[in-house]
């Protein structure tokens, strides 16, 4: 039976508001105007694209030539239009009404936002062109996944951007004026080629960073001044340490921080009270820090495929814990104190080197999921048969060739190997038949 995985994404795009859609925004809501009648102009200018912009009375000429200008950089020519927000919209360039064009939206004489995920992904490298400074008034800027590979400077003066998605894209590098958009609150950067740490200490709006899935060897102590961050993502990196300013995050309530090369947690992480979900597979964490324990708020905890060799005894304190993946370490043994762990709902310790798991472990008597395979266990504590709603209980490749009957007769519909409980089965069903009598 194929086991529950859960992922990161669910919390940056909670957390952050970050895009990892391809789709663009949703349409514009009552005190947005967009003209419900247009010129349809053909055929477009190609000498001139921008003379389209001369009919254009909407919105400034400069901001129509700046989407004139975003169309050339990104092979406008060549989007792929095929979503359903652009229904009853209009395709750039064939009108005289910027505002009705698809992905646009205006307010007072103004674009406020641009969303063009998606539009260029599977065309040649584009870029954000500087003619893009003339939308001031700009809020939200979506172009993810459009095969960037360069940012213009320019893009600082658009001081009134909130939201800023620039993640699946080709992007090597991001200009230093990106630190002049001080109101800024979500900046999603996943899944380029940074290989340094973007400028952005004077963002102290920023709820939402998202920088996973780049080339990222370090981050800044200056990670520390952004205090309002609610959401972080560093995933797939290649982070070696974390700076102990992180722990001036306090605000934090998802951190994702898998697939880097960490070796240890600072203890400063202790004072980020408010997580709720931490992502940190696929490191090689050894240990963790004692004062895990102040995460009294932690639902979430993902350490799989790390080096652990132990687990705290506070991690008892997380009483609001209900998921726990240790899987593939090298754990010998659990904490008593697990057991105190009453809201946990899945339990996965698999590929580890258990000799004995804590008869504590039968108090959580919500379990739902527990994953025990791939030990060394020859025993299973007769305290387990208190979890009467575990709907699943691996046993497989451990040194356990059946259970007691205690056991199977709360088990014996939920374990695996099945052939655990088998021999009671069938000893049950002999004692059910009493010979003749000859």
């Amino acid at each position: 039976m194929k086991r529950i995985l859960f992922s990161l994404l669910i919390i940056f795009s909670v957390a952050t508001g970050s895009c990892t859609s391809t789709k663009p925004m949703d349409q514009p809501t009552e005190n947005i105007s967009i003209p419900v009648s247009a010129e349809t102009i053909t055929p477009i200018p190609k000498e001139n694209p921008s003379l389209v912009c001369d009919s254009v009375s909407e919105i400034p000429a400069e901001e129509c030539k700046a989407l004139v200008a975003l169309y050339l950089h990104t092979n406008g020519e060549n989007w792929n239009t095929n979503y359903e927000e652009w229904l009853d919209r209009e395709l750039w360039l064939t009108t005289n009404t910027p505002c009705s064009w698809g992905g646009i939206v205006c307010k007072n004489g103004h674009v406020i936002e641009i969303s063009l995920g998606g539009m260029n992904q599977w065309n040649g490298p584009g870029e954000v062109p500087a003619e893009i400074s003339a939308l001031t008034e700009l809020n939200k800027l979506n172009l993810a996944n459009n095969n960037l590979s360069t940012v213009s400077p320019e893009i600082g003066k658009l001081t009134k951007l909130t939201e800023l998605h620039l993640g699946f894209n080709n992007l090597r590098s991001l200009p230093p004026e990106i630190n002049n958009l001080v109101i800024l609150t979500s900046l999603s950067l996943a899944d380029n080629d940074l290989d340094n740490f973007p400028l952005i200490s004077n963002l102290a709006h920023l709820t939402g960073l998202g920088l996973s899935e780049n080339n990222l060897s370090s981050v800044p102590p200056w990670i520390g001044n952004l205090t309002k961050l609610e959401g972080l993502s560093l995933d797939r990196n290649n982070l070696s340490s974390l700076p102990p300013e992180i722990g001036k995050l306090t605000k934090l309530t998802g951190l994702g921080i898998s697939g880097n090369k960490l070796r240890s947690l600072p203890p400063e992480i202790g004072a980020l009270t408010n997580l709720t979900e931490l992502f940190a597979s696929e490191n090689d964490l050894t240990s963790l820090p004692a004062e895990i324990g102040n995460w009294t708020n932690l639902i979430h905890l993902y350490l799989s495929n790390n080096e652990l060799v132990s687990l705290p005894a506070e991690i008892g304190d997380l009483k609001k814990l209900t998921e726990l993946y240790v899987e593939n370490n090298h754990l010998s043994s659990l904490p008593s104190e697990i057991g105190n762990l009453t809201e946990l709902d899945y339990l996965v310790v698999s590929n580890n080197d258990l000799t004995s798991v804590p008869p504590e472990i039968g108090k959580i008597n919500g379990l739902v999921l527990l994953y025990l395979d791939g030990n060394n266990l020859s025993d299973v504590p007769l305290e387990f048969r208190g979890l009467t709603n575990l709907s699943e209980i691996f046993l497989s490749d451990n040194n356990i060739t059946s259970l007691p009957t205690e056991l199977c007769a709360v088990f014996s519909k939920v374990v695996y190997p099945q052939s655990l409980c088998a021999s009671n089965y069938a000893q049950k069903l002999l004692s059910t038949f009493t010979r003749p009598t000859l």
